[in-house]
């Protein structure tokens, strides 16, 4: 026994894209068919909707991007606005370069790591001072007899 066709209502509305795609069954189908024999308003209804996927499937497909307008063209606010990020990027390279000008190019470290090493080993014996708790910075090492 097959399902009994599915009742529309007062009219198709979105049971007619269905009817274009043929996806209905075939009870839908004989039912829609006999009331668009009998309504106006369906029959212009599915005569635009047909219209319409007709001139959307005509439309060129294109694979690249191609912009509506001339890329040459903008309008003088965009184009003032572009020189005036220009001239913001510009003057702030020139700050960044003054001051690495500026800068010190060697920074002393304090103290000086020679000067630091140097009283390190003044003070430090070959096994490590207990009372100061240093470590050798060096161990005497001989070579031969």
């Amino acid at each position: 026994m097959s399902p009994a066709p599915p009742d529309f209502g007062g009219h198709l509305d979105d049971v007619l894209s269905a009817y274009l795609d043929d996806e209905l069954a075939p009870a839908a189908r004989r039912e829609a068919d006999a009331h668009l024999a009998g309504c106006a308003d369906c029959r212009a209804d599915l005569h635009e909707i047909g219209s319409a996927r007709h001139a959307v499937r005509i439309l060129p497909v294109r694979t690249t991007f191609r912009p509506l307008v001339d890329p040459d063209w903008e309008p003088a606010s965009a184009a003032a606005h572009r020189r005036r990020a220009r001239a913001a990027w510009a003057l702030a390279a020139a700050v960044a370069a003054a001051v690495a000008m500026v800068l010190p190019q060697d920074p002393e470290v304090a103290p000086s790591l020679p000067s630091m090493a140097g009283s390190h080993a003044a003070r430090a014996s070959i096994t490590g001072d207990p009372l100061s708790q240093l470590a050798p910075i060096a161990v005497p090492v001989r070579f031969g007899p």
